[in-house]
C-alpha cells in the first residue's frame, strides 16, 4: 500500500515537469508601408500556439516610438491565423518624424510564460506625382465658335508609386468659373457654354494634381479666345435723365447711345417704382447704335408718386450682358395757366375796419405753385389786398351810419399771378351791412341820489341815460335797455333807479349799472364802462307838533319859512343834507363835553387856588413838566391806637374806582403799564393841594403859636 502511494506521487511530479510554454512566430520580421497610406494594410501574419494545446491569445506588448502613429497598429483575425495590421485614420505615417516602429508581440496561454516576437515596421517615403510635360506655364488659343462640351486642354500627370492622381481647376476671372469643368481622373478641361457667350478675350486656368499625400502645381494655362463676342455698351447711361411733363404719348424723352452692331440688343429694366416704370418704353432693336426712351402714358409732374423713377438697365445681345446701368428718370414741371373763380361773387360784411378772405376756387395743374395777388387796377382805395393770401382789408373805419354815409357796396377786380407770371382774374362785390358796431355810452359815469329811511318801496330816485352811435333801430342797433342792482336799489330797463327797500339812515348803497343795445348783427353790445350809482339814506324828516292857537299866525309864518328853507336847500343838492346833520351832531357833542369838564374840574380849581394862595397861577395853562419817579407817600398818623384795618372791597372793575381812575381808551401808550386794580394813596386834602410836593404836616403835633403866626405862605408847584 505504501509503495502504491509513492508511485502516484512520482507520476504526479513527472507530469508537472514536462509542461511546455506557448510559441509565437511571424512570417515577416520586417514590414514596409508608405507614408501617407490612407487604407488599412496587413503588415505580417502571426502564429501563436501552445504545445499543451492550451488556448492562447496574442496582443501588442510595446510599440516604439509611441508617436506620431503608435495607435496605427493592431492585431486582427485573418483566417485561422492573426495579422499585424496598419489601421488608416488612427494616426499619421510621417517618415520625417518616425522612419520605423518596433512592435513587440506577445503570445500567452495564461499558464506558462508568454512567448514574444518583434516586428520592425519601416515607413517608406512617398513620391509626389508629376505633370507631363513638366512645364508649368502653357499658352493656348481657342476659337469663339467652340460649342458647349468642347475640349479646351488635356492635362496629363504620372505617379511612380502608382498612387491615384486627382485634378483640380481654378478659373480666372471668377465670374467665368461656372462655365468650365475639369475631369478629376483624366485632367480634361471642357467648356460648359458656347464660347460665343463667354464675352471675354482671355481666360486663365490653374490646375493642381494630388496623390493623396502630395499636392503639386499649379500648372497655369493662359487661354486666348479669338474673335470673341462682347456685351453691348451704352455710352450715356448711369446718369440723371430729366424731361418736361407732356400730355402726348410716344414722345422721345431720351436717346441711348449703343456700341453693339452684331446682333439684336435687348433690355432688362427693373425699378423699385413699378407704377412709374409703366410710363416708359424701351423696345429691342437690331444692329442699332441708338435707342430712344419713349413714354406710354401722359407724364404729369403733379402726380408725385410717379415723378421720379429710379431704373436699373442691363443690355444683352442674347449671349453677353452688359454691367447694370443706373438711370433716374425725372419729370420736370412745366408752368401751366391757373384759373380762379368764387363760390359767391357777393360778400356781406359788417361796416367798420374789416379783413376778409373771398371764397376763392383755384384750379391749376401746378400744385406746388406760388401765387401773388393784386387789384386790377392796383389802387382800390380804401381797400388793400394781401399779396400772399389774397385777403382784403378796409384801410379806414368804413361807416354807413354817418350823416354822409359811404357807399354800401363796392366791386373789386382781383388778379392772381403764378410763379411764371401767368394770370387769372375775378371780381367780388362787397356789401357793407349796417351792423351793430357801437356800444352804448353813458352820458355820465357817476350818478348820486338820496332817499330817507322812510321812503316808500318802488320810489323812483333818479334816472340814468346812455346813447348809441348806431343810427338805425330796425335791427335794434340803438335800442338801449339798462341793468344793475345794489340789493335795496335796482335799475329797471328804462334806466330808472327804483328803491326796493329803505335802509337805515347813514347807509350808502353803491353799485354798477350797464347799458345794452338790442343789435342782431353781429350781436348785442354792452357798454364798455359801467355807470356808478350811489344812493345815500338820510333820517326820516321830523313830524311837526301841533301849534297853539295864539301863535297860529307865527307858526304859519315859521312853517312857511321852514318850507322855503327846505325847498331852497333841496334845490342845491340832496347830498349836503347828510353833512349838515353830521356837523350838528358833532357840535352838540363837543358842547356837552365842554360843559362836563367845566362842571367837573372848574369848582375844584377855584377852591384850591383860594386855599393855597396860588392866586392866578392855577388858572393859567400849566407848563410841560418832566416825569418824576413815583413817590411813595407815608400814611397819615392816627390818634387812637391802631386798629386792624378792614379788608378793602375789590374795585368795581379795572379802569374805574369812585372817580379816582379813568381812561379814555384801553390802548393808551404807557411807558410803564399801571396796576389798574391798586387803590390810590389818600392825601391830606385839607392842608395840601393834591398836586404839590411840599412836606405833609403831622396833624397830631401841636405847632407853637409863634411858629403858626410866622409860618410863611406855601408855594404851590403846579404839575
Amino acid at each position: 500500500m505504501a509503495c502504491f502511494v509513492v508511485q502516484a506521487v512520482l507520476l504526479c511530479l513527472l507530469f508537472q515537469t514536462v509542461r511546455l510554454s506557448p510559441t509565437i512566430w511571424t512570417y515577416d520580421k520586417v514590414a514596409y508601408i508608405k507614408e501617407g497610406t490612407n487604407v488599412n494594410t496587413d503588415l505580417s501574419v502571426i502564429n501563436c500556439s501552445d504545445p499543451d494545446t492550451n488556448p492562447t491569445s496574442t496582443y501588442l506588448k510595446t510599440i516604439i516610438p509611441t508617436t506620431p502613429c503608435s495607435g496605427c497598429f493592431n492585431i486582427y483575425k485573418c483566417g485561422t491565423l492573426e495579422c499585424l495590421q496598419y489601421r488608416a485614420g488612427k494616426g499619421t505615417l510621417d517618415r520625417s518624424q518616425a522612419a520605423s516602429y518596433l512592435v513587440t508581440l506577445s503570445c500567452t496561454d495564461t499558464i506558462e510564460t508568454a512567448a514574444t516576437d518583434v516586428v520592425e515596421i519601416v515607413v517608406l517615403p512617398n513620391a509626389p506625382p508629376e505633370f507631363v510635360p513638366s512645364a508649368l506655364n502653357i499658352s493656348k488659343t481657342i476659337p469663339s465658335s467652340l460649342t458647349a462640351g468642347g475640349l479646351i486642354y488635356q492635362v496629363s500627370a504620372k505617379d511612380i508609386d502608382n498612387d491615384a492622381i486627382t485634378y483640380k481647376l481654378k478659373v480666372t476671372p471668377a465670374s467665368a468659373a461656372s462655365h468650365y469643368v475639369i475631369d478629376q481622373k483624366t485632367g480634361a478641361i471642357t467648356s460648359k457654354i458656347d464660347m460665343m457667350a463667354e464675352c471675354l478675350y482671355f481666360l486663365t486656368f490653374e490646375v493642381t494634381i494630388s496623390d493623396g499625400q502630395h499636392d503639386v502645381g499649379p500648372m497655369v494655362i493662359d487661354v486666348e479666345i479669338t474673335n470673341p463676342n462682347t456685351a453691348p455698351v451704352a455710352a450715356n447711361l448711369d446718369t440723371l435723365i430729366q424731361f418736361n411733363e407732356v400730355d402726348a404719348t410716344k414722345t422721345t424723352l431720351y436717346t441711348m447711345l449703343l456700341t453693339d452692331d452684331k446682333s439684336t440688343v435687348k433690355y432688362n429694366v427693373t425699378s423699385s417704382n413699378a407704377d412709374g416704370l409703366l410710363q416708359y418704353s424701351l423696345s429691342a432693336c437690331t444692329a442699332c447704335t441708338a435707342k430712344a426712351i419713349t413714354n406710354l402714358l401722359p407724364l404729369d409732374y403733379e402726380n408725385t408718386p410717379l415723378r421720379v423713377t429710379d431704373t436699373t438697365i442691363q443690355l444683352t445681345d442674347g449671349y453677353c450682358s452688359s454691367p447694370p446701368y443706373n438711370a433716374r428718370l425725372q419729370i420736370m414741371d412745366v408752368n401751366e395757366k391757373p384759373n380762379v373763380t368764387l363760390t359767391s361773387n357777393i360778400i356781406q360784411i359788417c361796416e367798420g375796419k374789416q379783413e376778409f378772405l373771398p371764397p376763392y376756387i383755384i384750379s391749376e395743374q401746378d400744385t406746388y405753385d406760388t401765387r401773388r395777388w393784386s387789384f386790377n387796377p392796383t389802387n382800390m382805395d380804401p381797400f388793400s389786398i394781401d399779396p400772399n393770401t389774397g385777403s382784403i382789408r378796409t384801410l379806414i373805419d368804413y361807416d354807413v351810419d354817418k350823416p354822409t354815409p359811404m357807399a354800401s357796396t363796392q366791386t373789386l377786380n382781383i388778379i392772381m399771378f403764378d410763379k411764371g407770371d401767368l394770370t387769372a382774374t375775378t371780381s367780388v362785390t362787397v356789401s357793407f351791412l349796417d351792423c351793430n358796431d357801437n356800444a352804448p355810452l353813458f352820458k355820465s359815469s357817476f350818478y348820486t341820489g338820496s332817499a330817507t329811511a322812510c321812503s316808500a318801496p318802488g320810489s323812483k330816485l333818479l334816472s340814468i341815460t346812455a346813447t348809441d352811435k348806431d343810427l338805425t333801430s330796425t335791427t335794434g342797433n340803438n335800442v338801449i335797455y339798462y341793468e344793475g342792482s345794489g340789493g335795496s336799489v335796482t335799475v329797471n330797463a328804462a334806466g330808472d333807479v327804483i328803491l326796493n327797500e329803505p335802509m337805515p339812515a347813514g347807509t350808502v348803497v353803491t353799485f354798477n349799472a350797464y347799458a345794452y343795445d338790442r343789435g342782431q348783427v353781429p350781436g348785442p353790445l354792452r357798454s364798455v364802462n359801467p355807470a356808478v350809482i350811489s344812493i345815500n339814506f338820510t333820517p326820516c324828516p321830523p313830524t311837526p307838533s301841533p301849534a297853539p292857537a295864539v301863535t297860529a299866525v307865527t307858526a304859519a309864518a315859521t312853517t312857511v319859512a321852514t318850507t322855503a328853507a327846505v325847498s331852497s336847500t333841496s334845490k342845491k343838492s340832496d347830498s349836503n343834507l347828510a353833512w349838515i346833520i353830521l356837523a350838528a351832531l358833532l357840535g352838540t357833542l363837543f358842547l356837552g363835553l365842554l360843559g362836563f369838564l367845566l362842571w367837573r374840574y372848574g369848582a375844584r380849581c377855584l377852591d384850591a387856588c383860594g386855599k393855597v394862595n396860588c392866586d392866578k397861577q392855577c388858572c393859567r395853562p400849566r407848563p410841560n413838566r418832566l416825569l418824576t419817579p413815583e413817590i411813595e407817600r407815608r400814611p397819615p398818623l392816627q390818634k387812637q391806637p391802631e386798629q386792624p384795618a378792614e379788608k378793602e372791597a375789590d374795585p368795581v372793575g379795572p379802569g374805574f374806582l369812585f372817580g379816582f381812575w379813568k381812561e379814555r381808551y384801553p390802548d393808551d401808550d404807557f411807558k410803564h403799564l399801571p396796576d389798574r386794580k391798586r387803590l390810590p394813596t389818600p392825601g391830606d386834602m385839607e392842608a395840601h393841594y393834591p398836586h404839590t410836593l411840599d412836606p405833609v404836616e403831622d396833624p397830631l403835633s401841636s405847632p407853637s403859636p409863634a411858629a403858626a403866626a410866622g409860618a410863611p405862605k406855601k408855594n404851590c408847584i403846579v404839575m
